[in-house]
């Protein structure tokens, strides 16, 4: 959790005031005590849900119109706002691939906020996941039962809207959107976050993990949406062709792609299959800043690590917080 700050200050006898009065909250652990709108990294809760129950099949298709209006609102697809383009015919991988929000605003009419928020509580949003260490914030999942209780107020189609894409009253932690990606990671098994590995009941952890029900169709669905955008046409464009050095893995086709520098160097490499979700999470700043947020594991069908960089105010999760994940990636990967 960054900004940091020297520990030792405290037992040294340095300036421990300069840490406390600090406007930057050097102490906030923002991974398990700040929460933020997921942006679109919920979409992956938003897919899983309308899946499991029935709301769409792999089958179903949108057609990307750039904006749905209901009234005097309208609600746009953030690819028609920055470039005035459309995605034509839209399934669920390809929504997850492209991020296209028409799909997820007709998912999330067709679902309905009660199943999904069933799903977003399930899937550990809006919910304590139990780390090893204090001061872990919940978040909220908002249902019609929560706005009338918070806000006195009644749920409309609008904020169905805008909770399919991970926006509205939606607050996640950074571990909670880290635990959704992990979900698909695990083949539909929720696992209580540690710490250290060995803070956990085994060394494997398997005491701590449940099965939470999820078809393993749709788990496939969702993590071809994910691969997908990190491959060449996604949003994730810094894991295009992810590559490293000095490789120790074996070439099989599926998680390790054998692959070179380049036609005239001929210098081996071997590329990484990743699975990655970004997001680019509004938060109701004057200036239309929007928190930066990048979701990851890899290798996609054998996954030994998952990141999720979320940075404040920042910018575009792609732009922005892809870069850190994917170096992170290639320090995992090259053994460093």
């Amino acid at each position: 959790s960054s900004p940091s700050f020297d520990p030792n200050t405290f037992v040294s006898g340095g300036d421990v005031m300069k840490i406390l009065n600090n406007p930057d909250q050097l102490l906030f652990d923002r991974a398990i005590s700040g929460v933020y709108p997921p942006g679109s990294t919920f979409k992956i809760v938003t897919a899983t849900a309308a899946l499991e129950e029935g709301a769409i099949t792999s089958s179903t298709t949108v057609d990307d119109i750039g904006v749905i209006t209901i009234g005097p609102y309208t609600f746009h697809n953030w690819y028609f706002t920055q470039y005035g383009g459309r995605d034509g015919i839209v399934n669920v991988i390809k929504a997850i691939r492209r991020s296209n929000d028409i799909f997820f605003y007709k998912t999330g009419e067709f679902l309905g906020i009660t199943k999904l928020a069933k799903w977003g509580k399930k899937m550990g949003v809006g919910q304590i996941l139990g780390i090893d260490i204090p001061g872990e914030y919940a978040g909220v999942m908002p249902d019609p039962v929560w706005r009338m209780q918070a806000r006195g107020d009644k749920w409309y189609l609008g904020d169905t809207f805008h909770a399919a894409i991970g926006q509205g009253d939606l607050l996640t932690t950074p571990l909670q959107v880290n635990n959704l990606t992990n979900i698909i990671a695990n083949d539909g098994k929720m696992c209580q976050p540690h710490l250290t590995r060995n803070q956990g009941k085994e060394l494997t952890g398997k005491e701590d993990c449940k099965d939470i029900g999820i078809k393993k169709e749709n788990l496939e669905l969702v993590r071809r949406g994910m691969i997908g955008a990190c491959e060449t046409g996604g949003t994730g464009w810094p894991l295009f062709n992810f590559k490293i050095q000095n490789s120790k893995f074996k070439i099989d086709g599926r998680n390790f792609l054998e692959t070179y520098e380049s036609t005239t160097s001929a210098k081996k490499l071997t590329g990484v299959v990743t699975a990655c979700k970004t997001g680019s999470a509004e938060y109701g700043d004057p200036q239309n800043h929007t928190h930066a947020w990048f979701t990851v594991f890899a290798p996609a069908y054998d996954p030994q690590i998952s990141i999720t960089v979320l940075l404040e105010g920042a910018g575009e999760g792609s732009s922005i917080a892809g870069p850190v994940a994917r170096d992170m990636l290639t320090e995992w990967f090259s053994g460093k």
